[in-house]
């Protein structure tokens, strides 16, 4: 499956002027994946988005078991609120489950909407379990029993979605959130992006038992665990690192030809393990999920793996590095090129991966209007300039990028230089002015701002 929209109506910050009351749509894809990026400052709802969005796919008893208390779900003063996902299926892999059919033309409306008793004495605080709410009636028969036979199942045939949180560790985590991640179906899938302390540990232990299957001779466990090596060998790692071999102790990787330099994954920094263990989380769900994997090569050599679905990351670029930031979105979506990528991000590097139509910008609390996709002159300097260009337009609204400490200068050189140019400067303020000079000059963005700014006084 696809989502092609969302609609949020009171969940949070998205109320009034906020509320995404009609669709906001998404580059669901019809051939291929997708990199969906919404950015904004912290406290935009990024996350907020997310998480709707995921229960809204999961269904009722789903969002039951991964929040415990809705309270302060529902904006204040209101006593509902309303979150939508448009879903167009995959019928190649997702079923409904019961005997009559079907028809996959239209596309689902699944939603969630929480309310409080309008009796309650302090509204609202507490909201009730979501109850389903679907707007479509998806092919004319009642759209709760079609959610329920499809995307809500309890186990449901295809319809594929996972969904990260920005503490995507290997190893730790609570018993209550690691036993919610082993949960079969969406809760395990989805449970990082509720709990934080919930691990994405299980990947190693998944790759561990693919070895001892293989070295029993079960040819589909030695199949798939080359898969994944060869995945998180080609070019995903830094430095050219490659995953070498898994032993009992775990995943070791080394260095591109110095197979004697092997170390284990889990003493690697958080660059590393983050990045590994969200691509074995992904085709250990992946497989899990269709009881098969799809995987083979491209058309270049590069390995792949071809199974559609929903992948949902909040905050992708974290503990990466720049260079990590700027190849993570290409790589995840040639990889799985039929995955559709929908993650957060406050990282310019990120967003200029994102599909034409695929670059969502939430405003902050104190602006008027919901969350829009940025228009086509906005998405090419993102996508088409510098990382600085990204930072300073109205998508991040970083009024500069420089330092407090080099504006601060900034400022006194261009009294300075206003002494200078009209012969007022003492010896002392002339000599101050080109350290100062000398001083900022030292970047070429800079030297480039600098001319032009004196060529536009005539100077």
């Amino acid at each position: 499956m696809y989502v092609s929209g969302i609609g949020l109506s009171n969940v949070r910050g998205f109320t009034g002027t906020r509320a995404v009351e009609h669709q906001l749509p998404l580059t669901a894809p019809r051939d291929g994946g997708g990199w969906t990026v919404i950015a904004g400052r912290n406290g935009s709802g990024k996350s907020t988005l997310l998480r709707a969005l995921a229960l809204s796919l999961a269904g009722p008893q789903v969002a039951r078991s991964l929040v415990q208390d809705f309270g302060g779900w529902i904006s204040t003063g209101e006593w509902s609120a309303l979150s939508r996902a448009y879903v167009q299926p995959d019928p190649s892999v997702d079923r409904f489950t019961g005997r009559d059919a079907v028809p996959y033309s239209v596309p689902l409306t699944l939603g969630l909407r929480w309310t409080v008793s309008k009796d309650a004495p302090d509204l609202p605080r507490y909201g009730a379990p979501p109850q389903p709410h679907l707007a479509s009636d998806c092919g004319g028969e009642d759209p709760t029993r079609t959610a329920a036979r499809g995307p809500w199942a309890h186990s449901p045939q295809g319809w594929f979605c996972a969904a990260y949180g920005p503490f995507r560790r290997m190893t730790g985590g609570s018993g209550q959130a690691q036993q919610l991640m082993l949960a079969p179906g969406p809760a395990g899938r989805m449970a990082s992006l509720f709990h934080e302390e919930a691990s994405l540990a299980e990947g190693v232990s998944w790759l561990r038992e693919l070895r001892h299957r293989s070295l029993e001779e079960q040819r589909d466990a030695g199949e798939l665990l080359e898969t994944v090596m060869q995945l998180l060998s080609d070019g995903l790692l830094p430095d050219g690192y490659r995953a070498l071999r898994v032993t009992a102790d775990g995943l070791w990787v080394a260095p591109a030809g110095d197979r004697e330099r092997a170390y284990p994954l889990r003493e690697m920094s958080d660059g590393f393990r983050v990045v590994a263990s969200l691509v074995l989380d992904i085709v250990r769900q992946v497989q899990n999920a269709y009881g098969t994997l799809d995987a083979g090569l491209d058309d270049d050599g590069h390995p792949v793996v071809r199974m559609p679905g929903v992948v949902i990351i909040d905050e992708v670029d974290a503990h990466l590095h720049v260079t990590w930031q700027r190849r993570i979105g290409d790589w995840l979506r040639a990889h799985f090129p039929r995955i559709q990528f929908i993650v957060t991000s406050h990282s310019p590097y990120i967003c200029q991966a994102a599909d034409p139509g695929g670059l969502i910008r939430l405003p902050g609390l104190e602006e008027q209007g919901g969350p829009e996709v940025v228009d086509d002159a906005l998405y090419r300097r993102i996508v088409y300039g510098s990382g600085e260009d990204a930072v300073l337009s109205e998508l991040f609204g970083l009024e500069t990028p420089y330092s407090s400490r080099a504006e601060e200068d900034r400022r006194r050189l261009v009294r300075l230089e206003e002494k200078v140019f009209s012969g007022e400067a003492s010896e002392q303020e002339a000599l101050a002015y080109r350290e100062l000079a000398a001083r900022l000059n030292s970047s070429r963005s800079a030297r480039v701002q600098e001319v032009a700014a004196r060529l536009g006084s005539g100077q």
